[in-house]
């Protein structure tokens, strides 16, 4: 019994070497391969995405984030970016900033005062906005307010000759017709083809929606007007 369990331990053994020796080779054979770390882009990423973006849309410290649709209302801790420019051929920025809605419901704008925007849509709260600086600002000539994001939802107005005037998340190589295919295109039996394109203050004329896809690229902030008669 004594050499069957000394050939036994032998087996072994060498079973054991050979083993060992196999994982040696399979080492140098294979090399340490690291895995990439994946993870979700940075919010600084996707301003770099969407022109017109910029830094978080943060007023202070204090600033609670809120849910934000851009068809829904305004009320209190949302937080717009937006910029106000004066005249239409030669248009100067009169206005830069980023604004949470209070408890009260207003947008306090420094000495121009306040917006009272709470319980507005988008398109209601630039008016607003426009009005207050019309007043307290004392402009008299056209203004125009660019809305570039809410609770850092970068944003496109789509207004003029439309069912309903409207503001839609602008995303990477977004396009006009893209645009206003979500808002449901013209008014039924319209007739006009005239599209009008805002940007800082200036606006652009396109003689057709097909003209304006093939010759611009919409960013966040951009205020895109069907004509109603042109």
């Amino acid at each position: 019994m004594r050499p069957l369990l000394l050939l036994s331990a032998l087996a072994v053994s060498v079973s054991s070497v050979m083993t060992l020796s196999s994982c040696k080779m399979m080492r140098a054979i294979t090399p340490d391969i690291s895995l990439p770390k994946l993870g979700l882009p940075s919010r600084n990423t996707i301003a770099a995405i969407i022109p017109g973006m910029g830094p978080e849309d943060k007023a202070s410290g204090e600033d609670p984030q809120v849910p934000f649709n851009s068809r829904g209302t305004l009320g209190y801790g949302h937080t717009l970016r937006f910029e106000v420019y004066e005249g239409a051929r030669s248009a100067s920025r009169v206005y830069s900033g980023i604004v949470m809605v209070d408890t009260e419901g207003l947008l306090a704008l420094g000495e121009v005062g306040s917006a009272r925007v709470g319980g507005l849509r988008l398109p209601q709260a630039a008016e607003a906005i426009a009005t207050a600086f019309r007043l307290g600002g004392k402009h008299t000539r056209p203004l125009t307010v660019h809305i570039v994001s809410v609770e850092n939802t970068p944003v496109v107005s789509i207004n003029g000759d439309v069912r309903e005037a409207e503001f839609i998340p602008a995303f990477e190589n977004m396009g006009v017709k893209h645009a206003v295919t979500v808002v449901g295109g013209r008014k039924q039996g319209s007739a006009a083809r005239g599209v009008y394109i805002a940007r800082e203050g200036q606006r652009n004329f396109f003689t057709s929606i097909e003209s304006a896809e093939a010759r611009w690229q919409p960013r966040a902030g951009d205020i895109i007007t069907l004509s109603p008669d042109i």
